[in-house]
């Protein structure tokens, strides 16, 4: 019994050491053929063999990684979504290939690194300080579009790189990410040395609304005008969200900041804006005043009836540059500073008719008629020459 039972044992084992030949060699078999059909086959062919891969693992990642640069997307599709599958031994191939020129190549190694996820989140972060631009590029931009919240400090360095591909797209990444500890970085990449950096920075900044408003607020009065122009637009930008702070900014002890503010909300044009901006018609500041009157000027009509009110009412500061922003509103002054051509005050009446002469409004002529009679002599004067203004406009 013993020897038939090792007899039994050793044509076993014998079968098995065949089957495992035959396993391996239909294997191999099988690799050849799926090798051939990617590096050689016709589109089809290619296709089939970038689906039918993915089982086979490693011996295949450097095909598939050619079959990246493939001249059809639904080839270079298909070799990222089966280097995806394959998972974490494709990653430190996958990021080799970052340093390829061809931006629709690299997009495809971006979406494989994604679709394998976290194990591929160290390698980038490390990969983001990699020797070649290219490569660092790459990185940055598959950690931006994975939203990885780590990669928050490594992006702050890079958004100092030498390379300025790496910065726009750190830049961009902040934006899909979404951190707000991202906002201070970006507003002194809107002082970059190139164009495409500071509007993907200023954009981003944008995007990030609310946290942003408060330091770009700030950045009204950087030394740099350039960061003062790109602050004052992404505010303008902001609008709605960014009115509040900005009129509490008109509080702001800094006359810098109160002129940006000023500014701004006259580029928003938010009704809300007008009151608190009116009473910066007797700020001490000449800069803050006339960014005052040019803001209530673009405010237009709404502002009419309170800049009539300080017309009447205010004293002589406050009173000449209401006057200055209804000339610059026009015509549309005209009804309202007819209204007080019969004002008990002479030197209401006065301004009134100076004013309606710079306007040029051919319908105040027959009232500023009527105050030729006028008891007052200055009042006579200046209705006479607003007339005679009027004339002058409406001939030529």
């Amino acid at each position: 019994m013993g020897i038939t039972k090792k007899f039994l044992n050793m044509f076993k084992s014998g079968k098995e050491g065949e089957n495992e030949e035959a396993r391996l060699r239909a294997q191999k078999e099988r690799s050849d053929h799926f090798l051939k059909a990617l590096t050689g086959g016709d589109l089809d062919t290619r296709w089939n063999a970038v689906r039918s891969v993915g089982d086979l693992g490693e011996p295949f990642i450097e095909p598939l990684i050619g079959g990246l640069k493939d001249d059809y997307w639904i080839i270079r599709r298909g070799s990222a979504d089966t280097l995806g599958k394959i998972g974490r031994p494709a990653i430190d191939p996958l990021i080799n290939a970052l340093d390829e020129p061809r931006d629709d190549v690299r997009q495809e190694i971006i979406h494989a690194l994604q679709l394998i996820g976290e194990p591929a989140v160290e390698p980038l972060l490390h990969a983001a300080k990699n020797t070649f631009p290219l490569v660092r590029r790459g990185a940055v931009q598959a950690l931006g579009i994975m939203g990885e919240e780590r990669a928050i400090g490594t992006l702050i360095e890079c958004l100092k790189d030498g390379d300025a591909g790496v910065r726009y797209e750190c830049a961009v990444a902040f934006g899909r990410i979404g951190d707000a500890q991202a906002v201070g970085p970006l507003i002194g990449a809107l002082n970059d040395t190139r164009e495409h950096v500071r509007t993907a920075a200023m954009a981003t900044l944008v995007s990030l609304g609310e946290p942003a408003i408060e330091p770009l607020i700030r950045a009204l009065v950087d030394p740099n005008e350039d960061v003062c122009r790109r602050s004052m637009l992404a505010l303008i930008t902001l609008g709605e969200s960014a009115i509040e702070p900005l009129i509490g900014a008109l509080n702001d002890t800094t006359p810098g900041i109160r002129r940006g503010a000023v500014e701004i909300l006259g580029q928003i044009g938010s009704t809300r804006a007008i009151s608190p901006v009116i009473a910066l018609l007797d700020d001490p500041e000449r800069i803050v005043r006339i960014e005052v009157v040019k803001a209530l000027a673009a405010l237009g009509v709404p502002a009419i009836a309170p800049l009539m009110q300080v017309f009447r009412q205010g004293d002589g500061r406050t009173r000449t540059a209401a006057m200055e922003a209804l000339w610059m509103i026009g015509q549309p002054a005209t009804t309202p500073l007819i209204m007080v051509l019969k004002d008990d005050q002479s030197d209401v009446r006065k301004r009134a008719a100076l004013l309606l002469g710079e306007i040029g409004d051919q319908k105040a002529a027959d009232h500023l008629t009527g105050l030729l009679t006028d008891e007052n002599v200055t009042v006579r004067r200046e209705a006479f020459e607003a007339l005679e203004n009027i004339k002058r406009q409406n001939a030529a």
